[in-house]
């Protein structure tokens, strides 16, 4: 009976994932308790559950390479070597190796760092310069030389019913060493008629040379102890002389990974981990059969409302009009809900991105000399998984600024009177209705004159231009600025920040910071729940329907004559409780007509908008007042890209289909909220491409509305 394991390979590979982050996880913790043996079990377990799968699949490379960090790890949880700095490094970089090697995958290709890796480790585990202090009572370490072992295997009848292939077992005894021989025992095998495909006739007889000692090749078989008889001897090799031990030579955990060597993602640094993370992540969820339940059952409940409704349809009289509407009703509620269970399967909670920047803050304290502890918080809020992956580069590069620019030397620090120990703090949570994160630093902070002396001689800003001290703050995310006068692997090039802000306005999410000289900073980045679903409210504007992310309204005003001032050749504004607020005219903004002008041209259109709505807006600390003609009404609105179509339309975030079938652009919010609207550019005239664009949206509902390949 032959077992197809290329349908599990898949599922290995993202377990393996996930052992390997919960290993970078728990070595880091290590780092504060050296002592925990519980948490030295668990990241033994995580490797050796690598390890076996690994040669299930027959993933040489990768059970040799662990094997052999399973021996470091063995003696670190027996307490027969410290868990120092120097070890646990070691065990981080073998960790790299790991996650390139899962990497690599069916390639068999392995990353260069691989075989000094290794080296090191072979070399800690038998007592070598780079081992930590021994004690007492140190078990004795694997010979140098080959050793030789007759292994005889032979499984119980009932094996195959346990899932177990024993000939998974035999290749990976074969990994530990050289095979000379494989001995078939068919003595126990039926006559053809007797024979029964579900049972285990036969049994094995190996020899091999191995530098391993006899408790690795029992590690082979510990799971199926209780379902084989299994006994292993020391024998003589040919022409050995008795006493002696096998000549050295290359052990095959170093030779074997030697010839095949590419560049897979072996570099230390935050950016591959959180790449190589992300990548990972990216073609599946893990979802909970309760939920997968849930939704079972209301997909029934549909089909009962569906066959209820077209039944009564077919033989539809005026009497059942009640119960259409129930049925409606009901698949309404269904919908709903379904909708609600479908959007939970794709919230995934952000502690699976941030665990991953324990590692980012450790490089950089290692490469700099820094001493910095990265504070987690709000890890169980939950995400949509799309928004989660985007926020990986953003975050990375907030965090190694915090790290770079941010905390200062030990020596630094405890002049000005701090711990040599500097804080970064990551949290997450929920704010009126977004997800709110937070990255606090109690670093040097922000030297806003030297920021400001920075943007002048970029070029980023005239000498005579007027900011406030945000405002020049706010200048760090401008594209090529940098404080830099030196450019390492970690700063100085003047790219970055400047990224994080487009990648998080392209999230429909803004970005602000705060800081204090000499107590630190804060960047803080808002973002929606998910992308794909907005609660919109709809207006109208002209004969134009719009709707506004009601997440972003912040209240509705209705403007007396003359409320809303004109002021010369800066737009116009408008006094909402004692606050001055920009007003914009979405009409002139997005091109629309006005029949009633182009027919009467004494129609002043504007001065007929100062009794219309004023809906404020907010994005981060800005306000703006947008002047539409009528409230339609709230409702759920599903965003559809308008860039596969047409080029994008600024103000414009996408367009969604309404019930009656029309296209209905969404405005977007935060692009509105970022322009200059006390300048001539609130003034100018609209281009005509943007013209074109908006009427082909409003007038081509099919294209958009049925090109599922254009939804968010």
């Amino acid at each position: 009976m032959k077992i197809d394991l290329s349908q599990f390979r898949e599922v290995f590979m993202q377990e393996s994932t996930e052992h390997v982050a919960s290993m970078e996880a728990g070595l880091l913790q290590l780092r504060s308790a050296p002592g925990d043996v519980e948490l030295m079990n668990a990241i033994f377990r995580a490797a050796h559950s690598i390890k076996g799968g690994a040669g299930s699949f027959g993933l040489t490379n990768l059970v040799r390479f662990t094997h052999a960090l399973e021996n470091l790890l063995d003696l670190l949880r027996s307490m027969e070597i410290a868990a120092t700095e120097e070890v646990i490094g070691l065990l981080l970089e073998s960790v790299d190796v790991l996650s390139g090697i899962l990497q690599a995958g069916e390639q068999g290709e392995v990353p260069p760092a691989t075989p000094a890796v290794l080296a090191r480790l072979e070399k800690l585990v038998t007592g070598g310069p780079a081992a930590a202090s021994e004690p007492v009572d140190k078990k004795p370490a694997p010979p140098a030389g080959l050793q030789r072992f007759r292994v005889s295997f032979k499984p119980n009848r009932e094996m195959f019913s346990s899932g177990t292939n024993p000939l998974l077992l035999i290749r990976n005894l074969g990994a530990l060493g050289e095979v000379h021989s494989c001995d078939l025992d068919l003595s126990d095998l039926p006559p053809l008629r007797d024979l029964d495909p579900a049972q285990c006739y036969l049994a094995w007889t190996i020899e091999l040379s191995t530098p391993e000692l006899e408790g690795a090749i029992r590690e082979v078989f510990e799971f199926v102890e209780h379902l084989a008889a299994v006994s292993i001897e020391r024998v003589m090799a040919p022409g050995e002389p008795a006493g002696a031990a096998i000549a050295e030579k290359e052990t095959p955990a170093a030779a074997a990974v030697e010839p095949k060597v590419t560049a897979v993602a072996t570099n230390r640094g935050p950016d591959r981990r959180v790449k190589a993370a992300a990548s990972s992540e990216s073609s599946s969820i893990r979802v909970s059969t309760d939920k997968v339940d849930r939704l079972i059952d209301l997909v029934g409940e549909l089909v009962i409302a569906h066959v209820m409704t077209e039944q009564m349809v077919e033989k539809f009289t005026p009497s059942c009009l009640p119960q259409l509407r129930q049925a409606v009703a009901a698949m309404e509620r269904s919908t709903r809900e379904l909708h609600e269970r479908v959007m939970s399967i794709r919230m995934m909670p952000v502690g699976s991105l941030f665990q991953r920047y324990t590692r980012t803050v450790y490089d950089i304290a290692q490469s700099t000399g820094k001493q910095i502890v990265l504070e987690l918080g709000g890890e169980e809020t939950e995400i949509d998984k799309s928004m989660l992956e985007l926020l990986g580069d953003p975050l990375t590069h907030i965090i190694r600024n915090s790290a770079d620019h941010g905390i200062e030397l030990p020596e630094v620090r405890k002049a000005a009177g701090k711990p040599e120990q500097g804080r970064i703090k990551l949290t997450a949570g929920h704010r009126s209705g977004r997800i709110a994160i937070e990255i606090t630093d109690d670093g040097a902070g922000i030297d806003v004159a030297r920021v400001r002396a920075k943007a002048i001689e970029r070029g980023l800003i005239q000498p005579e231009t007027q900011m406030t001290d945000q405002q020049i703050r706010m200048l760090v995310f401008e594209a090529g600025f940098s404080t830099r006068d030196v450019v390492s692997d970690l700063s100085g090039r003047g790219v970055g920040m400047d990224v994080v802000k487009r990648n998080i306005e392209r999230l429909s999410g803004s970005v602000s910071l705060t800081s204090e000289l000499g107590q630190g900073s804060k960047v803080t980045i808002e973002l929606p729940l998910t992308l794909a679903i907005v609660e919109g409210l709809l207006v109208r504007v002209r004969d134009r329907t719009l709707v506004l992310p009601l997440l972003s309204v912040v209240e509705t005003v209705s403007p007396a004559p003359g409320q809303i001032v004109r002021l010369a050749g800066r737009g116009e504004a408008i006094m909402i409780h004692g606050e001055s607020v920009a007003v914009l005219r979405l009409s002139r903004f997005l091109g629309f007509r006005d029949d009633l002008a182009a027919d009467n041209p004494g129609h002043d259109p504007e001065a007929a908008n100062d009794h219309s709505l004023i809906v404020v807006i907010e994005s981060g600390a800005r306000k703006v007042g947008l002047l539409v003609d009528e409230l339609l009404g709230q409702q759920q609105v599903v965003l559809k890209s308008l860039e596969r179509h047409l080029h994008k339309v600024e103000g414009l975030m996408g367009a969604t289909i309404l019930g009656d079938g029309c296209v209905a652009p969404i405005v977007d919010v935060l692009g509105i909220a970022n322009l200059d609207l006390f300048s001539a550019q609130n003034n100018a005239a609209v281009p005509e491409p943007v013209k074109r664009a908006l009427l082909t949206v409003t007038q081509a509902p099919q294209r958009i509305a049925h090109d599922g390949a254009s939804v968010h």
